[in-house]
C-alpha cells in the first residue's frame, strides 16, 4: 500500500484543473483536460498569420484603377454585401468604410455566385442592374484575375504583376477586380455559371464569357502586426517551439510578415503550395522541416504538411475554416478561434476566445509546467517508495521484528503525500520548459533507480547506528528519518541543478513541508502518537543524529545528481 502512488490522480487532476483555469483567464478554453499536457508536448505550431501575427483589421491604402469609385463598388458587389446587412470579411469591411456611395449598390441584383476557392484564387458573381444588363465580376488574387483578363498584352500584364509584387513585398495585401458586361446576343447560360467557374475553365463553346474579362484595377490593404507578435515569437524560441506560417496569401506578403516578426532572416525563404504537390513523402518531409513559411496553401495541402511533420514532431494546428477540420482532427493539438466554423470548433481540442499567438505560446508553457510537476511527483514517490521497499524487505530478514509497523507505514504515506500534492503548484526550471521530452519518465528512470539505492543505503546506515536500541525506538526513529528524507528528496529532485540555485519553490510546498517535518518530530511526544502508532519518545541526541543523516542524505543526492546529469 505504501508503494502505490495513490496521490497521482489528485496531482494530475489538480495540475490540469489549475492549468485550465489559468488558461481560461487568458481566454483559452480547454475542451478536454488532457489536451493541456498535449499542448505542453507541442514542438511545432502551424498557424495562419492573419489574426494571430497580424490584427486582421484591414485598411484600404491605395486603389489603382482608371475608375477608382467603380473599382471599389464592383469589389463590394462581389462580396456578401447584397446578401447580408452585416459584413464579416475583413476585406469587405475595409472597402465598405471607404466607398463613397453604398446606395448605388442597391441598383444591382445578385443572380448567381461562385464562392472563393484555393484552386481558382477568386470568387465570381453574376449581377443584373436596373437597366436589365448582366454583369460578371471576379475578384481575388492578382495573378488569378490577370490570368482571366484579356484587354492587355503579356508585357502589360507582366508590368502590373511586378507593381503588385513590389507592394506585397511591403506587406500590403492585394485584391484585384475584373468584370464583363454580358451582351443580350451572347451565348451565356446562367445555369452553367457555377460549374464553369469552379472548373476554372469551361469545356463549353461560351468559355470566353467566363474568362475574357476586363481588368478594372486592384486595391491594396494594410494589416498591422499585433503588438504581442514579436514577444510571442521570442517566447516560442525560448521554449524551443517552431512556428510555421501556413497561409493562402502570396509569397511576398507571407515573407514580409515572417521577416518583420523575426521568424525568418530572409523574406524569400518561402515555399509555395504548388512546389509541394508532386513531392514524395521523404522529399515532402524535408521541405516541411526546412521551411517556416508556406504560401498559397490549399486546405488539403495543410493536411499533408501536418502529417509529414508528425513523423518526427508533436504538431499543433490553428485553423478556423470548414476545410481546416481534417487538419485540426489529425494534429496532436487542434486549436480553433471563436470565429471558426462549427465544424472546426467541434474538431478542435482547444478554443481561443482571443486570436493571439502569445496566448497559445503561454498555453504551451503552462502545459510544460504541468508535465514537469507531474513528473516530479512520480520521480519522487518512486524513488522514496522503492528505497523503502528494498529496505523493509531486507531489514525484515535481519531484525527479529518489523522495522516499521503497518499503521506507521500508512501514516508516513499519508503525511508525505501532503507536500507531494503541493508539487502541482510548484515553479519549474527553465530547462524543463525548453525540452520537456528530455525529462520524460522513461528517460530518467536510471536516475530514479540511483536515488532509490541511495535512500536504501542510508536506511542501512541508520540500522548500523541504532540496531542496539529497543524495537519501539528503532521504529520511531526510522519513521522520522524516512519522512525527513522524503521531504529532502522533493527539494533535491525538483531541479537538475544545486537545489538552492533554481526557481523558488511554491509557497504551498514550502509551508506544507515545514509543517510535516515539525509534526513528525513532535509526534512521538504526543499521547495519540504513542497510543495509536506505538511510537517511543526519542532522546534529543538521537534526533540530532537523524537530522545529520538527513543532511548527509541531501549531500549524497546532490552529488549523485551532479554526476548523473554531467554524463546524461
Amino acid at each position: 500500500m505504501g508503494i502505490v502512488p495513490e496521490a497521482l490522480p489528485v496531482v494530475v487532476s489538480s495540475s490540469l484543473s489549475r492549468g485550465a483555469l489559468k488558461l481560461l483567464r487568458k481566454k483559452v478554453v480547454v475542451k478536454r483536460l488532457s489536451s493541456i499536457e498535449d499542448l505542453g508536448d507541442m514542438e511545432i505550431l502551424c498557424t495562419d498569420k492573419t489574426g494571430t501575427l497580424t490584427e486582421n483589421k484591414l485598411k484600404v491604402e491605395t486603389v489603382i484603377s482608371n475608375d477608382k469609385d467603380k473599382c471599389l463598388l464592383y469589389a463590394l458587389l462581389a462580396s456578401s454585401f447584397l446578401k447580408k446587412e452585416i459584413l464579416s470579411n475583413p476585406f469587405d469591411i475595409a472597402i465598405s468604410e471607404v466607398i463613397k456611395d453604398k446606395n448605388s449598390a442597391k441598383n444591382f441584383k445578385l443572380i448567381e455566385e461562385a464562392p472563393f476557392d484555393f484552386k481558382r484564387l477568386r470568387n465570381t458573381v453574376l449581377l443584373k442592374n436596373t437597366e436589365g444588363k448582366e454583369i460578371l465580376i471576379s475578384r481575388g488574387a492578382a495573378e488569378a484575375i490577370l490570368g482571366i483578363s484579356s484587354e492587355f498584352d503579356f508585357e502589360q500584364s507582366k508590368k502590373i504583376g511586378e507593381e503588385i509584387k513590389n507592394r506585397e513585398k511591403q506587406g500590403e495585401r492585394i485584391l484585384a477586380v475584373a468584370f464583363k458586361e454580358i451582351s443580350p446576343g451572347e451565348n451565356f447560360k446562367e445555369a452553367d455559371f457555377e460549374r464553369n467557374e469552379k472548373k476554372g475553365s469551361s469545356e463549353r463553346s461560351e468559355e470566353g464569357s467566363y474568362n475574357n474579362l476586363r481588368f478594372l484595377g486592384y486595391i491594396s490593404f494594410s494589416d498591422p502586426l499585433k503588438e504581442t507578435a514579436h514577444l510571442a515569437v521570442k517566447l516560442a524560441k525560448k521554449l524551443k517551439v517552431k512556428i510555421k506560417i501556413i497561409t493562402g496569401d502570396s509569397k511576398e506578403v507571407a515573407g514580409k510578415i515572417a521577416l518583420d516578426v523575426g521568424l525568418i532572416d530572409d523574406a524569400t525563404k518561402v515555399i509555395l503550395g504548388t512546389e509541394l504537390e508532386d513531392l514524395n513523402e521523404e522529399e515532402l518531409f524535408k521541405k516541411c522541416e526546412e521551411f517556416f513559411v508556406f504560401a498559397r496553401i490549399a486546405p488539403e495541402t495543410k493536411l499533408k504538411i501536418i502529417k509529414a511533420l508528425q513523423k518526427k514532431y508533436e504538431v499543433g494546428f490553428l485553423g478556423e475554416g470548414i476545410n481546416d477540420a481534417p487538419a485540426l482532427k489529425v494534429a496532436n493539438v487542434g486549436i480553433a478561434v471563436k470565429e471558426a466554423t462549427d465544424v472546426s470548433r467541434d474538431a478542435a481540442d482547444i478554443l481561443l476566445l482571443d486570436s493571439d499567438l502569445k496566448v497559445i505560446i503561454e498555453g504551451i508553457r503552462e502545459g510544460r509546467i504541468i508535465f514537469a510537476n507531474i513528473n516530479k511527483y512520480i520521480k519522487c514517490t518512486l524513488s522514496a517508495n522503492f528505497g523503502n521497499f528494498y529496505s523493509i524487505a531486507i531489514m525484515s530478514l535481519i531484525l527479529p521484528f518489523l522495522p516499521m509497523l503497518p499503521p506507521q507505514i500508512l501514516l508516513e504515506n499519508i503525511l508525505s503525500d501532503a507536500p507531494l500534492i503541493a508539487i502541482s503548484n510548484d515553479s519549474v526550471d527553465i530547462q524543463e520548459l525548453r525540452r520537456p521530452k528530455v525529462y520524460a519518465l522513461s528517460k530518467t528512470f536510471p536516475h530514479i533507480f540511483i536515488l532509490a539505492i541511495i535512500s536504501s543505503a542510508f536506511d542501512f546506515i541508520f540500522l548500523a547506528i541504532f540496531h542496539k536500541q529497543p524495537q519501539a525506538l528503532i521504529q520511531t526513529l526510522w519513521f522520522t528519518l524516512s519522512l525527513i528524507t522524503e521531504i529532502i528528496l522533493i527539494f533535491s529532485i525538483r531541479t537538475r541543478h544545486v537545489f538552492w540555485k533554481t526557481a523558488k519553490p511554491g509557497k504551498i510546498l514550502v509551508i506544507s513541508s515545514i509543517s510535516i517535518v515539525i509534526f513528525t518530530l513532535l509526534l512521538p511526544f504526543l499521547r495519540f502518537g504513542r497510543t495509536l502508532f506505538s511510537f517511543s519518545p526519542p532522546q534529543v541526541s538521537s534526533l540530532l543524529i537523524i537530522c545529520l543523516l538527513g543532511l548527509a542524505y541531501l549531500i549524497a543526492n546532490e552529488l549523485a545528481k551532479k554526476l548523473y546529469f554531467s554524463r546524461h
